[in-house]
């Protein structure tokens, strides 16, 4: 029986790692791990160690708390109000990203 975490970090995983367009092969190659290693992940077959999250997070760009969780900490911290607490999941998740997006363009300055 495969773990519940496990199988929706995979998820989520699959789906940023596809929504960037980026083959396991070539997620291998930004990382330096095992196309085997993202595959076995993907699938939730397998727990990621700490340093290979980070080196997936930081190759696609995300933050760890999205790949564990599936939120922004900066989402978290606006749920008091209550338009964001009506937005689905899905578009929490899109909200989510266009806040990570907006930072992130001034870290890389």
């Amino acid at each position: 029986m495969k773990n519940k975490t496990l199988m929706e970090m995979g998820n989520r995983l699959k789906h940023i790692r596809k929504s960037k367009g980026y083959t396991q092969e070539q997620l291998a190659g930004l990382t330096g791990l095992s196309t085997k290693m993202i595959s076995a992940a993907e699938n939730g077959h397998k727990a990621m160690r700490p340093e290979n999250i980070i080196k997936i997070c930081d190759s696609l760009c995300i933050t760890t708390d999205y790949l564990l969780y599936g939120e922004s900490p900066n989402l978290n911290i606006m749920m008091e109000s209550k338009e964001i607490k009506k937005l689905s999941p899905k578009q929490r998740e899109a909200l989510s990203k266009m806040i990570e997006d907006f930072l992130s363009a001034f870290e890389e300055q």
